[in-house]
């Protein structure tokens, strides 16, 4: 097995559940390990937490039947095995599928990894696999480490607070300025508007009554008056009866095929 296949292919996966050209070390990084920190791991037990990860998405793609071919298509199709990987074509005939059915089970395998319950799973899984990892090297932060960091946490969050006063204070008074200015406009504009509205409703109701009288549809400007007859409809009850004594009207009966629907009803 070649490791640096698996991690390249590891990578790639990343990147199409995540996007953005996305890498296990950026992965870590937006996971809160500092830069440290991914380099013990990168120069001690990058296999490790690699093929811990590995089998947590390989957990993820078996059924319920212990059946891993999800997986095992992802894998033979990345290297994840650490063998060279192979193009789909390939894969295809050895699980004796055709190409174009393989690529749409591909395509399936890809859409579940990409889903936003998977991107978080393998996120908050790899932390802990992380984690554990540095735990057992003993490499665990000071007390003063971490204080240091809330400390700055703190003078960060009160930095943002006040800027965010500042903002809300400077954009109230903006507001109060124009105020006047917006009640004015609202005061000038608000019976053109609704006179204008007025005007149409009006006009659209005569189109249509002359529309009606003209008995066609009619076009112009940017606008279809659109004449559409009624619909005819039939006595059902009706029809039935004087079938039964008129049975040649039968042979005009047409009968769509059942349907069946689900709804909910109010238990009492």
């Amino acid at each position: 097995m070649d490791f640096k296949i698996q991690l390249t292919g590891l990578n790639e996966l990343l990147s199409i559940i995540y996007g953005n050209e996305m890498k296990l070390s950026v992965l870590l990084r937006e996971l809160g390990f500092e830069g440290a920190q991914i380099e013990q791991v990168r120069d001690t037990h990058l296999e490790s937490v690699v093929s811990q990860f590995l089998e947590v998405i390989h957990k993820r793609l078996t059924n319920d039947a212990g059946r891993d071919s999800y997986y095992q298509i992802l894998s033979r199709r990345y290297g994840l095995d650490g063998e060279a990987p192979e193009q789909l074509s390939a894969i295809a005939g050895k699980q004796n599928h055709s190409p174009e059915y393989l690529r749409q089970l591909f395509e399936e395998i890809l859409q579940r990894c990409r889903s936003k319950t998977w991107q978080a799973e393998l996120k908050k899984s790899l932390k802990y696999i992380v984690v554990a990892q540095l735990e057992k090297m003993n490499e665990r932060p000071t007390r003063e480490h971490v204080a240091e960091k809330l400390v700055r946490l703190t003078n960060l969050r009160g930095a943002a607070d006040v800027a965010r006063l500042d903002y809300e204070a400077k954009r109230a008074e903006i507001l109060k300025q124009i105020q006047t200015e917006l009640n004015a406009l609202d005061s000038e504009y608000q019976p053109i508007l609704e006179s204008a509205d007025e005007n149409i409703a009006a006009l659209e109701n005569e189109i249509k009554t002359d529309v009606l009288l003209h008995g066609e549809s009619v076009s112009a400007g940017y606008y279809r008056a659109s004449y559409t007859k009624g619909r005819v409809s039939w006595d059902n009850d009706g029809l039935a009866n004087y079938a039964a004594s008129h049975p040649d009207v039968i042979q005009f009966r047409k009968q769509g095929q059942p349907i069946v629907t689900l709804r909910v009803v109010n238990k009492e």
